[in-house]
């Protein structure tokens, strides 16, 4: 369920995917940069999915790319598991942020554009 109250994928809904949305995680800053977990690795870097109990895509399941952050493989698994992520330095501020700055990222490649740009 969502703020709407109405799941947000339906069953057999498929979540839309962006190779290039993707692929560009790669080489690409921890946007996480958990004090203490984070590595600042780029070559290890993907796209996490972001994903809220109860608002978004269930247990196993995935968002659509475009809620994807730039993360290292350390911080990326703190942000998998939720009792590591309970545990953690960081709040949901701090993943908001590194969701916008990722969007921020794959907007100035061309990636994300907005209407009447």
């Amino acid at each position: 369920m969502n703020l709407t109250h109405r799941p947000i994928y339906q069953k057999g809904a498929k979540p839309a995917k962006s190779k290039p949305i993707r692929d560009a995680s790669r080489d690409a800053t921890c946007q996480f940069a958990i004090p203490g977990v984070c590595t600042g690795d780029t070559q290890t870097v993907v796209g996490c999915h972001v994903s809220i109990p109860g608002m978004s895509a269930g247990m196993g399941q995935k968002n659509d790319d475009l809620f994807l952050i730039d993360g290292c493989a350390d911080c990326h698994a703190v942000f998998d598991d939720r009792d590591a992520f309970a545990a953690a330095p960081i709040e949901w501020l701090d993943v908001l942020r590194a969701m916008m700055k990722s969007q921020q990222h794959r907007r100035s490649a061309g990636l994300i554009l907005l209407a009447g740009e």
